[in-house]
Formats: structure tokens, sequence, C-alpha cells
């Protein structure tokens, strides 16, 4: 019997690791570059953090994130227990909030943008 995925993600991982070990903290200027791929090695200078390329495991620094666009889309919000909900959400989720959570109170007294 042989080892499944969680082995060979674990030695990816390791793998990995060892790779970018060196590499937090430094990255080599754009001036230092040459343009021929065969030059001897190139120095290796400190490194600002903003210069650094993000880690891959950082959700929040991945070229595609929506984690931030959707942060702004949290724009309808109940008006008795400030919960935010996405601009798309529809009517009947508004409804079944409102149901669950506020019963004593009327659906327009939670989401007054309801009533136009």
């Amino acid at each position: 019997m042989g080892g499944g995925n969680g082995q060979k993600s674990k030695m990816a991982r390791e793998r990995n690791a060892e790779k970018n070990k060196g590499a937090k903290g430094t990255c080599i200027h754009p001036s230092l570059q040459s343009p021929r791929p065969d030059s001897p090695s190139l120095p290796v200078l400190p490194c600002s953090p903003s210069r650094l390329i993000p880690s891959i495991s950082s959700p929040y620094l991945l070229a595609g994130s929506q984690l931030e666009a959707n942060k702004k889309a949290m724009n309808i919000q109940c008006k008795i227990c400030m919960q935010t909900f996405i601009c798309t959400t529809s009517e009947a989720k508004c409804k079944e909030h409102a149901e669950a959570r506020h019963p004593k109170n009327d659906l327009y007294q939670c989401f007054p943008h309801l009533k136009n």
C-alpha cells in the first residue's frame, strides 16, 4: 500500500519550503539583472517587503483575489442587528433573515430599502 495524496502534498510542501528558504527578504535589483540567461550568478541584495513577490499561501495578496471587492459590496445592512449582506442578496434572503432573527419586527424595519 502506498501513500496517498496527503503524503504527496506533504512532500511537495517540504520541497517548496527548501526551494524558498533563502528567498524571503531578498530580491535581485532590476538594474543588476543580466539580459543573458547564461550569465554568472547575480548579487542578492536585501530588499524591502514591498518589493518581494507575495507568497501564494496568503489569500489576501493573490493577484485575482475578490476579497477586497466583496468587502466593498457588503452594502445591504439590517437596521436592527447591523449585519451586512452582499449587494446581490435577494429579497427572499432578507425576508428569511428577518423572520429568523427578528420575528417580532417587520421586514421593512430590518431592511427599509425594500419598501420601494
